[in-house]
């Protein structure tokens, strides 16, 4: 019981802080509400941040090219971006994961999408206003993020049977909502001060959880002295109690 708990946990942890990011986009230039404090509150950092230029639109957000009246539309082009390179990296990903041990895959999907997650934030602090930059950022964080999920469900389906699949998985694929919670915190801590650290701070932590993952996880029962005999034990027993019951019927 105590290596399921285990494998459970790293296989969680692959998958609870990258859907942090996500949620990060939406706050990149929140609407200024009357009574509401802003972006304009960036102004308050220390001497040597990045110069702001007054915004021209009613976001109060300053940061080119974000600053236009077409703002919604380059912030609905990021998030396209990251939708069609997860869309179509979910395809490719199952099909390379098959072929390549778990852990190494999930360890590099992990540190790479915490890199690329910093990296759009690094563009805060190195001023860059390029919105090719932005988006290739997305599309490659798209990419990386989808060796999450088949990774996951094929070291899950390693360890736990049929009977307990359901259970497993519907504590696991509770990290798609924690993680939104996450990531809105830690942006919402952030997007008001630093919209940079809103992306380097869950990057970091991804990928120090992908490390967990690399030193933690247990692909299948037979890397360890273990045996998947009390998975089957368990399923033929389920079986057993099924057919029992039909019977009394």
């Amino acid at each position: 019981m105590g290596e399921d708990v285990k494998t459970a946990f790293g296989a969680g942890v692959g998958n609870l802080l990258p859907t942090c990011f996500h949620g990060e986009l939406h706050r990149f230039c929140p609407t200024l509400h009357e009574g509401q404090v802003g972006l304009s509150s960036w102004g308050q950092k220390a001497s040597g941040s990045p110069h702001r230029q007054p915004a021209h639109n009613e976001t109060d957000c300053s940061w080119a090219p974000f600053d236009q009246d077409n703002y919604q539309q380059l912030l609905g082009a990021l998030d396209y971006s990251f939708l069609c390179a997860y869309a179509i990296g979910m395809y490719l990903s199952g099909i390379i994961g098959e072929r390549l041990p778990i852990r190494y895959y999930l360890t590099f999907g992990m540190l790479a999408s915490g890199a690329f997650t910093a990296l759009f934030g690094f563009g805060y602090f190195y001023n860059i206003h390029s919105f090719g930059f932005y988006v290739v950022t997305q599309i490659i964080n798209g990419l990386v993020q989808t060796t999450g999920w088949p990774s996951v469900v094929t070291c899950l389906g390693n360890w736990f049977g049929k009977g307990r699949r359901g259970l497993i998985m519907g504590v696991w694929n509770s990290h798609t909502s924690v993680g939104n919670i996450l990531g809105s915190l830690i942006a919402g801590y952030w997007v008001s001060t630093c919209w940079g650290l809103s992306f380097i701070v869950p990057g970091v932590i991804v990928a120090a959880m992908g490390i967990v993952c690399f030193l933690f996880l247990i692909e299948h029962p037979k890397d360890i002295a273990c045996s998947s005999s009390l998975a089957a034990e368990f399923d033929i027993t389920l079986e057993a109690m099924e057919i029992t019951e039909m019977g009394k019927m």
